[in-house]
């Protein structure tokens, strides 16, 4: 049940985040296209506050897969990679859901130097959220929890779950490799 609640919310996220980005489905966009429209402030606000309870929703799903299968070997580290991916990525959205807007409202009545300084934080920002918490630090302890949990928990559980566990890690991965490397 948390796990199907767990991607609605982020599927849900998606949504707001990608309104506010004209609908781009690009990993990532140009600060100044969430900058320029005012009406993304709100979108970016409730697509983070979703975020964040997507990711708390998945806190019980790493317990439930530590739990069923405590026997399996490193499924305590895996267990650790999955809380880290629900810290890191719902502390990524309570930023954006606080600073972003912020931002976005102080940008369309800043005078047009304000505006410069504006845009400077606020790419900052993004990158530091989207780029770096979001899309590397996450998409690391996200790999590692469910490829790992996926080899700990083979011929123990459904293949479903294994072929999920290790589809959703492999995509972790391409997202990670993408910005490690700089593609």
């Amino acid at each position: 049940m948390f796990a199907v609640l767990a991607i609605l919310l982020e599927m849900g996220s998606l949504v707001f985040y990608s309104a506010a980005a004209g609908f781009s489905v690009s990993l990532s966009v140009s600060p100044i296209v969430l900058l320029a429209s005012q009406s993304s402030a709100r979108l970016i606000e409730w697509g983070s506050i979703i975020d964040m309870f997507g990711y708390l929703c998945i806190a019980p799903v790493v317990l439930y897969l530590r739990d069923r299968h405590a026997g399996a070997r490193l499924i305590n580290l895996y267990a650790v990679a999955g809380m880290c991916l629900v810290v890191i990525g719902s502390a990524g959205a309570v930023v954006m859901a606080t600073a972003a807007p912020y931002l976005i409202d102080q940008y369309h009545l800043a005078s047009s130097g304000g505006k410069q300084n504006i845009d400077l934080v606020f790419t900052a920002l993004y990158r530091a959220v989207v780029v770096g918490i979001w899309q590397t630090l996450e998409s690391l302890a996200g790999a590692a929890w469910l490829i790992g949990t996926a080899i700990a928990i083979w011929g123990k559980a459904p293949r479903l779950v294994y072929f999920l566990l290790l589809l959703f890690g492999l995509v972790y991965v391409g997202i990670a490799v993408y910005r490690l490397t700089g593609l």
